[in-house]
């Protein structure tokens, strides 16, 4: 008897095991595990059903998990789960070790954001100091095999601008804890197709954080091929990345559909650098590579990420041999490749802030075609300020500096203009004029305020104050005797040139419409003044010329000469000319209201005084 109670004794715990066992998947876990996981997040965790099948390798099924997202969100949950289906060894579990020779996981949504008080929805708890040292992975579980299908993760920008990054399947793969792990991910990003494919670290090595953990990947969106070869100290996070990245792309389409932008032209790019990562900051330095053909490089972009409610930041430095906007940019069918258009538009709260480095050795855009091109501009609240942009075309070296605003019929263009070093031939033969009767070297100052939302319709509607100045170089003889109506010209063609002083002309220009008054110059032999209105679209002048009485010689009869007409071809006769007129014309400061820059740099000329002060 004893013996048989001691038996029963000993076969109650197998008993009792073998029940659990035959009971265990009968059992629904979803409650327990929903409370356990509220209290680790701190958010009101619900499961459908979790239920757990015994073995050698015991099986878990997932059902119906939901987390919910920080108040403020844009949707109720954070995470969505649809189903989680696990093979787990016992025996390593039994020694604290977690196994998986499998886990497949379908129907996952995962939302991360900020609310409008910048709380980031991925952060669950108390903030925790930061840990001292390498962070503690040995407990990672190891696994066989890894499958997702139907996934997304979804992140929302602060401007709430929608990235979705679609899983359609993807597969991780490890024969063993030392063996590498074989990754390959199908999906799309915005909606553009790509497929990840590449070459891990080992489970083990992972699990160490004291060792740098390998990393070889591969993705192909469309035509577009990007490549990372380095190693992470925290890869789980993609952080303390440093490696060599590389982008092929034959178009730039894939990489314009990613961005949300619409087709362009196929210009290829290539692209290799450096990259680092760590923390918020990011890193490319040493990059080389060409657009469209042509070479460019930058010693070093950065782009910060945003903390404490603050907008991200990208500093670019890039230099280009050549760019050919006419090229790169797309423009509407039936327009002409030299009527380039950029849009123009200005952010309140832009994310991230920009400032923006570039070189150009050959720019073309439009109809402009310049070298040594220099751009300093940065992208601020409610403004992009440019606070330097340098170029030689037409044979000068033009400097800028200004800003863009938003307005009421769109973004409205502040900048003052400089024209150095320029010679009157080269840009006569630019702007195609005919054979003009000066020479020599030509300076301008120019204040230019438009509105629009694009380039050229800023510029069709520009209102345009300048000041054209020249001192030296030489004008026929003939144009001094004909505005001063020298009888000697009845009998003879005047030849050669004359030493030219000095030439003033203070334009007001509005859509292309505008006036020169004055118009000055003065040589050994005169000073003739003028007065004339243009109109650009049309090609279109009027100008009346003649010699001021006092520093005409003899036989000049001081008859005022008009010549008006289209550019290419007016007509010239002679003109009726006022007292109230001649006045005009002889008085310094009797000109269109100048900003106070543009009237110091007109007074230093010696023609700005009509009496020849």
């Amino acid at each position: 008897m004893k013996f048989i109670l001691a038996a029963g004794l000993a076969a109650l715990p197998l008993l009792a095991m073998a029940a659990a066992l035959l009971l265990l998947p009968r059992v629904e876990l979803a409650g327990f595990a929903a409370s356990r996981a509220s209290a680790a997040l701190g958010r009101e965790v619900t499961v459908e059903s979790l239920r757990i099948t015994p073995g050698a390798n015991f099986g878990v099924t997932l059902r119906g998990l939901r987390v919910p997202n920080i108040p403020g969100g844009t949707r109720p949950l954070m995470v969505e789960l649809a189903a989680l289906d696990a093979e787990l060894a016992l025996g390593p579990l039994l020694r604290g070790e977690a196994m998986l020779h499998r886990m497949a996981i379908q129907g996952l949504s995962v939302l991360l954001e900020r609310n409008a008080e910048r709380q980031a929805n991925w952060h669950f708890g108390p903030k925790r100091p930061a840990a001292e040292g390498p962070p503690d992975r040995s407990g990672l579980p190891e696994f066989r095999a890894l499958h997702v299908t139907g996934s997304e993760v979804t992140f929302r920008t602060t401007s709430g601008q929608m990235l979705t990054t679609r899983i359609d399947a993807a597969n991780l793969s490890a024969p063993g804890p030392h063996s590498p792990v074989e990754m390959l991910v199908a999906g799309s990003y915005n909606a553009v197709p790509v497929v990840l494919a590449g070459t891990l670290g080992s489970i083990a090595t992972l699990r160490d954080a004291r060792l740098p953990f390998p990393i070889d990947l591969r993705a192909t969106a469309r035509d577009t091929v990007l490549t990372l070869r380095g190693t992470g100290t925290d890869p789980l996070n993609f952080d303390g990345i440093e490696g060599d990245v590389t982008l092929d792309a034959p178009t730039p389409n894939a990489i314009l559909a990613i961005a949300g932008a619409g087709e362009a032209p196929a210009v290829p790019l290539r692209l290799g650098a450096r990259l680092e990562h760590r923390g918020g900051l990011w890193r490319l330095t040493a990059l080389e590579g060409a657009l469209d053909g042509h070479a460019l490089s930058g010693a070093l972009q950065e782009f910060t990420e945003g903390s404490g409610g603050q907008a991200d930041a990208l500093a670019v430095d890039l230099d280009f041999t050549k760019l050919d906007f006419n090229r790169l940019l797309p423009r509407e069918a039936g327009r002409r490749s030299d009527d380039t258009d950029l849009p123009l538009a200005v952010a309140a709260h832009p994310d991230p802030l920009m400032a923006v480095s570039l070189s150009v050795a050959d720019l073309t855009f439009a109809q402009l075609r310049a070298t040594d091109v220099e751009l300093h501009a940065a992208v601020q609240p409610g403004r992009i300020a440019v606070e330097r942009l340098a170029l030689r075309s037409f044979g000068a070296r033009i400097q800028a500096s200004g800003h863009l605003e938003e307005v009421e019929r769109g973004v409205g263009i502040t900048a003052d203009v400089s024209m150095r070093s320029g010679d009157l031939e080269t840009l006569r033969r630019a702007f195609g004029l005919r054979p003009l009767p000066l020479s020599g070297p030509i300076e301008a100052r120019l204040a230019v305020t438009g509105q629009g939302r694009t380039l050229n319709a800023a510029a069709r509607g520009a209102h345009v104050t300048a000041v054209v100045a020249m001192t030296g170089g030489n004008v026929a003889r003939e144009v001094i005797e004909m505005a001063s109506t020298d009888i000697r010209a009845l009998f003879r063609t005047a030849r050669g040139d004359t030493r030219l002083s000095c030439l003033l002309g203070v334009l007001d220009m509005r859509a292309g419409r505008g006036e020169v008054a004055p118009l000055r110059l003065r040589a050994a032999t005169g000073t003739i003044s003028g007065l004339a209105s243009f109109d650009i679209n049309r090609r279109t002048l009027d100008l009346v010329i003649g010699s001021q009485r006092a520093t005409t010689d003899f036989f000049a009869l001081d008859i005022p000469v008009r010549v008006s007409g289209a550019f290419a071809g007016p007509a010239i006769r002679p003109a009726q000319w006022s007292a109230s007129g001649r006045a005009r014309l002889s008085a310094g400061d009797a000109v269109a209201p100048l900003p106070p820059a543009l009237r110091d740099y007109a007074r230093r000329n010696p023609c700005f005084f009509g009496g020849g002060r």
